[in-house]
């Protein structure tokens, strides 16, 4: 049975590299030949002017294939270039930027197989400014938000405060489908009682759920956030005897690049003063751009949803930075995590995912988690259930690292 599986995987991956072949191929043909067809085509439609296109021209196309920012004013190689791009991903929903939009539209089956999830291409953008604020939040007064230093945690991230999607970052899969007794047991750990043992805090703070949508779901309404999520999950590792520390600075407002810089020299500070803590939890949701008008917003929903005794919650994921120095460490305790949630809660567990790039402060401790509760795709009502869920995964195997 398990042969049978292997080679219908095997099967799979051959089919995806061979259509990644054809996507990569089509793409080099559209960037070697586009220019000389777009500047074609308007010496034939316009060879006397070369300021302005026809608007019953342009304006008929854009009503069938929307161009994105299409704007009569920018010049006729580039008006042309975005309507012909709007074409064709209106006929084929592939984007030439990045073939895996072809595969997994012409392969849906394949996302549900290999655990790989269809995801925009396009950033997820938002403006600081449109980020609500309520009475109890201040803004970050950190020197380091004028000079917005970018580093490589910050490569999913723009210098306009753009978030990139992850998944086109994937580099590894571990898929941890195996028995607890297979799986390499993390260093045992020695909590001091009485004193703080766990910290939770987050780089992102403004990342927000359903019905908080405001800012591309970046939101300072905290019962929103990701900071609600942290909050339920401190109050569940209390109810389990643990001592925790909630930060709830924000550390991506007002500005998001140097997210991960800041949030480092909280977390520094915090460790200094309260060296008795041994396990620090980075928690963030995962991000979709235009997740209300995404035409595969059902699929991408479904994938981030759970249910446990008919209730729905969100799914969640574990992410390691691949330059973190002690890797082989935060890979163990990431595997270990997940081997209890595929006991106790077999699917609630997204694969783990290894990015190609950073640290994500992850040097910080060897038992340290970024943990992605859910996306922009689920609610806050979702999310929060999947908070006492990780908990429950989480302190169960602490419980058994004590020494």
């Amino acid at each position: 049975m398990m042969n049978k599986k292997i080679k219908r995987i095997r099967l799979i991956q051959n089919i995806i590299i061979i259509v990644l072949i054809i996507g990569i191929t089509a793409l080099t043909l559209n960037t070697v030949l586009s220019k000389n067809i777009i500047e074609n085509q308007l010496a034939k439609l316009n060879p006397n002017k070369t300021e302005e296109i026809s608007p019953i021209f342009y304006k008929s196309i854009q009503q069938i294939f929307p161009a994105t920012g299409f704007n009569q004013s920018v010049k006729n190689s580039l008006q042309l270039k975005k309507t012909y791009k709007s074409l064709i991903g209106g006929l084929f929903f592939f984007d030439f930027k990045n073939p895996l939009t072809f595969i997994k539209n012409q392969f849906p089956a394949v996302a549900l197989v290999t655990g790989i999830e269809y995801k925009e291409v396009e950033k997820e953008a938002f403006n600081p400014k449109d980020i609500v604020e309520n009475n109890e939040t201040k803004e970050v007064d950190n020197p380091s938000n004028k000079e917005n230093p970018i580093n490589d945690d910050d490569k999913g991230e723009d210098i306009d405060g753009i978030y990139l999607p992850e998944d086109d970052s994937i580099i590894d899969s571990i898929e941890g489908d195996v028995e607890i007794s297979g799986v390499e047991i993390p260093q045992k750990l020695s909590f001091q009682e009485d004193k703080p043992q766990i910290l939770i805090y987050h780089t992102h703070g403004t990342e927000s759920y359903k019905p908080a949508s405001e800012g591309n779901y970046h939101t300072q309404r905290k019962e929103y956030s990701v900071i609600e999520i942290g909050k339920i999950m401190a109050e569940e590792f209390e109810k389990r005897g643990y001592e925790v520390i909630h930060d709830t600075t924000y550390h991506d407002y007002p500005s998001y690049n140097g997210s991960y810089l800041r949030s480092e020299s909280t977390v520094m500070d915090i460790l200094k003063k309260n060296p008795s803590i041994k396990v620090v939890l980075d928690i963030h949701r995962d991000g979709y751009d235009k997740i209300d008008t995404n035409p595969n917003r059902n699929t991408i929903t479904a994938n981030n949803r759970y249910t446990h005794n008919d209730k729905t919650s969100s799914k969640f994921q574990l992410v390691i930075g691949s330059a973190t120095p002690n890797r082989q460490k935060v890979e163990t305790f990431a595997k270990y995590i997940k081997a209890y949630s595929d006991i106790k809660y077999p699917d609630f567990s997204k694969p783990i995912l290894v990015k190609p790039y950073g640290s994500f402060n992850q040097f910080l401790a060897d038992h340290y988690a970024l943990v992605e509760v859910g996306s922009n795709a689920n609610t806050i009502e979702e999310a929060k259930l999947s908070a006492i869920y990780i908990v429950d995964i989480f302190a169960t195997a602490l419980d058994d690292l004590k020494e």
